[in-house]
Parts: structure tokens; C-alpha cells; sequence
């Protein structure tokens, strides 16, 4: 078996096993973290996930309801729906099987770090599990609730169990995420494939110790048993008729005629994959990884003289890195209709793997090593609060938030500015300040709310009875929300009477053009600023005239 120079662990149970204090406090300080937030209301995607799970659970029990938007998301959605049936319409609920997924793949990926990187400091392992732990991708997409946090999460735990040769529990994680998201099936083929290219075929093995080795993974199998399973199920029981690829993967977003860009395109010239690239090597200070792996790619192409005694394991593990961390760059950036940075977050783990093994080959002094992780670790903190990395900032352009400013992460091909502004906690005061209007105008029955151009799952609803947002339908008050040019006969249909009000919500993320007009024909009775720590929101109330 392939050797990591440590004691394997023997099953489950030493993922949470006497865990160091620092690996402690981490876990800790992640959950707190993300502890603040539970109050926060789905919106945008979020919403569409969280109606998934709300949908299914009110039908008679069938697995197969808990896919969602034609994802193969059971196992995780189906989680996600227990707490459902025990705190109906409570999305806290699902936060915390977020917050007890990810602090298990924290654990991971300590563990990952022992294995890879056996001789480095407690104070490097601990700084390098902070830059995943505490990554604003991460933490963010934790309670803007999707299936690619969960996916990265269940990766990272089977990445574990597979460097710890724990194959059956490796094979357990492996369909848990292959049944969360298909990207999540992706990265756990290539891992694998670059497990077996770096570790079982290298060279010095007989082909008879190979193939031993071969057959010590048979356990992986179980995963494509669980897929002709879950096809037949599809297709036989639902008789839907998608075929066997559509039946796992919603290939029907991607129309027939763009499938094989979809495949093939790896074009720089192509706005949408620099986009992704961006996501990747650069968002949140990302690109402090990527320029010492570049470096480290020189050093490695320059590098004379003789070689070190490890170098045999060293190169094995780079080869695992490299490997698993291109393939996992084709993967998360063939869809590209909106660039929503969630969709990259399963490159993240490896990517902070394959920058601390290029560290350790940039630089050999360990005082150095430990400084540049710790100011690393400090940046990608304070990236969760505030956009405050300059390179970001001048390849997305921003926008403007009150006092502060998002990235305008649509700027490469003009998408509009959804799911793709949560990069950090900074998007939650969308829904926060949205909150505080209710709660003034305490709007009544039929009120009319207007906005931009960005209504997609968006603003959430109101409760009649307290003026909180909810998620529960049976509270809403019904309110008419439209876009900022709805036409004068259109609003007479809904306000109630001939100088009855209505309201503008100026919100920092859509186009606020359309405000003009309603300056123009309907008189302006006041304007009001909302401010959460310097975020702010402005509301517009206007009088309906029938005549202007």
C-alpha cells in the first residue's frame, strides 16, 4: 500500500478522535461564524433549493422527490428535508446540517494535511486549515444555501478516507456526493484517477504489487452500482425518459447545440472561462496561491543538481496535486451561463493543498513559510466581512453599497448581478436592510413593492403577523412586486385608491434606471435610508395619481 510515513487511521472514528485544541477552536470559530447569520431568509438560488426541500416533504415520501432543479441532490436534499419534517419552513434548520457537514470536512481536511504533508509544522497545519476553513466561497455559501458547498464538503472528507487507504468509508462519501451534485461525482472520478496515476502506478512497483493495490480499491465500485440504481429508478419507475446521462445530470440546461462547447471550450479568449479562471486563481485573495505556484512551476522546470532523498514522495504527491486540481478546473468551468463563483468551490481544497506543497518548494525557511501563511490567513479572514483585496477589485470593477463596495462579479459578460455577487458575507445585508423596510412600512395586502431588474426568487416575502421575512407561504402578505417601469394602468390595478402609496426599493444590485420615470410622472412623498454598519438601502414612497 502506498506509504505517508504516519499511522493510518482505522476508521471513521478517527476523523473526530482526540482533535488537537487548534483544530478545535477553528471548527469552533467556523460555526460562531457562521452562527451570526442564522437569521438570514433565502433568496435568489437559495430559495430555489430551500423550496425543493419544502416541496418534497410535504408529498407522500419518495427519495426521488428530493432532486431538485434536475440534480441528482437526494442524499443531501434529503438531509436537508429531515429537519424539515421536525421545524417546518425554518431554514436555520438547514444551516446547521451546513455548519455540521462542513465542520466534518474541516476535520477532513486536517487530516488531508497530515497525510500530504507529514513533516510540516503544527503551526503550518493549523494556518493552512484556516485558509479553508475560513475561505469566504465557503463560509458564505454555508447560508446562501446550494448543493456546491455541499458537494465540497463530502468531497473533502472522501479525499480523506481515499489518501487514508479507507476505501469502504472512501466508497460511503463518494456516493454521498455523487448524490448531492454531479460535479461532486467528477471530482471524486478524477481523484481517484490521479490517486492510482500518482500512487499505484509509479514507478519501482511489479505489476503484481499494482494490481494488489487495484484490487484494495474495488470498494469504489459500490459508486457505479449506486448510479445504475439511481438511472433505473429514473427511468423505469418515473419512466421519464431522459436517458441515461439525463437522468443523473441536468443536461437539458445546456441546449443540443452547446454541449460540445461545453466539452471542448477551453478558450481564454472566452469571457466566461476567464471568468471562472478568475473565480479560481484569483477571488479573495486567491491569487497569493496562485503566484507561488506559479513560481513553484518555475523553480520545478529550472531545478539542477541532485536530488533530495524525498524527492520520489514529493514528486508522487505533486503529480496527486497537479492532476486532481487541473482535472478539477475542466470540470467547474464547463457551465458557464452566470458566473456564480459557488460553482469553483470545488477546486478550492485542493487548490490551497497544491499552494502549500508549491510553498514548500519556494521556500525552504521555515520562518518565511509560516509568515506568508499567517498574513494569507488573516487576508482570506477579513475577506468574509469586507471586499478589501485590491487585485479583485481591479479585475471585477465594483459597485457601490452605501459606504462600501461589491465586486461586480457580472462584469466579464454582463449577467445580471444574482447568485454571482456571493462571494461574501457582505451579500446577506441584501436580505437584512430588505428586512428592516418591512418591519417600518408593515406593508398591507395588495401593497405594491417595485425594484429593478433583478426579481428572480427576490425580495423574500413578508410575515403578516410580525413583518419579518419568511419562508412560509401560509404567512406572506400579499404584496404586487414588479419591475420600476410598470405602466400607469398596471399600478392602477393595484393600489387601492386614486392617492394611495406605493414603494421603490432602490436596491445596490440592479439597474436603477427604471426609477427615473417613476420621479417623472407620480409625485415623490419621501425618501428613506436604511443603514446596517454602513450598508444602505434607499426606499422610495410615491402617491398614485390616476391623472398625472
Amino acid at each position: 500500500m502506498v506509504q505517508f510515513h504516519r499511522v493510518r487511521p482505522r476508521d471513521f472514528r478517527d476523523l473526530t478522535r482526540q482533535p488537537p485544541a487548534a483544530l478545535i477552536l477553528i471548527i469552533v470559530g467556523f460555526v460562531a461564524l457562521l452562527a451570526f447569520h442564522v437569521d438570514a431568509i433565502p433568496f435568489w438560488d437559495a430559495r430555489v433549493y430551500f423550496d425543493c426541500v419544502a416541496t418534497a416533504v410535504h408529498k407522500p415520501f419518495d427519495i426521488l422527490n428530493f432532486r431538485c432543479a434536475g440534480h441528482p441532490s437526494v442524499m443531501y436534499l434529503w438531509a436537508w428535508g429531515i429537519t424539515q419534517y421536525l421545524w417546518p419552513w425554518k431554514p436555520a434548520a438547514l444551516y446547521a446540517v451546513n455548519m455540521a457537514v462542513g465542520a466534518a470536512s474541516i476535520a477532513a481536511f486536517d487530516g488531508i494535511f497530515r497525510q500530504l504533508f507529514p513533516k510540516a509544522s503544527a503551526v503550518e497545519r493549523v494556518l493552512a486549515v484556516s485558509l479553508y476553513a475560513f475561505a469566504p466561497l465557503f463560509v458564505v455559501h454555508a447560508i446562501v444555501l446550494n448543493l456546491d458547498y455541499a458537494a465540497t464538503a463530502l468531497f473533502v472528507v472522501f479525499l480523506y478516507f481515499l489518501l487514508a487507504q479507507r476505501f469502504w468509508w472512501a466508497a460511503v462519501f463518494a456516493i454521498a456526493t455523487a448524490f448531492t451534485k454531479e460535479t461532486g461525482l467528477a471530482a471524486c472520478a478524477l481523484a481517484v484517477l490521479a490517486y492510482l496515476i500518482a500512487f499505484v502506478l509509479r514507478p519501482g512497483l511489479s505489476w503484481a504489487q499494482r494490481i494488489a493495490q487495484i484490487r484494495s480499491c474495488l470498494p469504489l465500485a459500490l459508486v457505479g452500482a449506486a448510479l445504475v440504481v439511481y438511472v433505473l429508478l429514473v427511468e423505469v419507475v418515473r419512466h421519464e425518459g431522459r436517458g441515461i446521462i439525463g437522468a443523473y445530470a441536468p443536461i437539458s440546461a445546456i441546449s443540443a447545440s452547446s454541449r460540445e462547447d461545453a466539452i471542448w471550450n477551453t478558450n481564454l479568449a472566452d469571457p466566461s472561462i476567464r471568468a471562472f479562471l478568475v473565480d479560481i486563481f484569483v477571488l479573495n485573495f486567491q491569487w497569493l496561491y496562485a503566484v507561488i505556484i506559479i513560481i513553484a512551476i518555475g523553480v520545478s522546470i529550472a531545478a539542477v543538481g541532485p536530488q533530495h532523498s524525498d524527492d520520489g514522495r514529493l514528486s508522487r504527491r505533486g503529480m496527486f496535486l497537479t492532476l486532481s486540481l487541473a482535472g478539477l478546473v475542466y470540470v467547474v468551468t464547463r457551465y458557464r451561463f452566470s458566473n456564480a463563483a459557488r460553482y469553483v468551490l470545488l477546486a478550492s481544497p485542493v487548490l490551497i493543498l497544491a499552494f502549500y506543497h508549491s510553498l514548500q518548494l519556494v521556500v525552504r525557511h521555515r520562518a518565511i513559510r509560516t509568515t506568508y501563511l499567517a498574513g494569507c490567513a488573516v487576508l482570506v479572514l477579513a475577506s468574509n466581512f469586507r471586499t478589501i483585496d485590491p487585485v479583485s477589485r481591479s479585475v471585477f470593477g465594483t459597485i457601490p453599497f452605501g459606504r462600501h463596495a461589491l465586486l461586480d462579479m457580472s462584469s466579464f459578460f454582463g449577467n445580471l448581478k444574482l447568485d454571482c455577487m456571493v462571494y461574501n458575507l457582505e451579500v446577506l445585508y441584501l436580505g437584512y436592510l430588505y428586512g428592516d423596510v418591512a418591519k417600518d412600512i408593515r406593508p398591507e395586502p395588495g401593497t405594491t413593492v417595485l425594484m429593478g431588474n433583478a426579481i428572480f426568487f427576490f425580495p423574500p416575502d413578508i410575515d403578516g403577523r410580525t413583518y419579518a421575512l419568511t419562508t412560509d407561504p401560509g404567512h406572506a402578505v400579499p404584496l404586487f412586486v414588479g419591475l420600476g417601469d410598470v405602466k400607469r394602468d398596471v399600478l392602477a390595478s393595484h393600489v387601492r385608491a386614486d392617492g394611495g402609496l406605493f414603494y421603490y426599493v432602490a436596491f445596490p444590485n440592479t439597474d436603477n434606471t427604471l426609477l427615473k420615470p417613476l420621479l417623472n410622472e407620480y409625485p415623490l412623498v419621501a425618501v428613506r435610508k436604511y443603514d446596517r454598519k454602513g450598508y444602505t438601502l434607499d426606499l422610495y414612497t410615491f402617491r398614485f395619481l390616476l391623472h398625472s
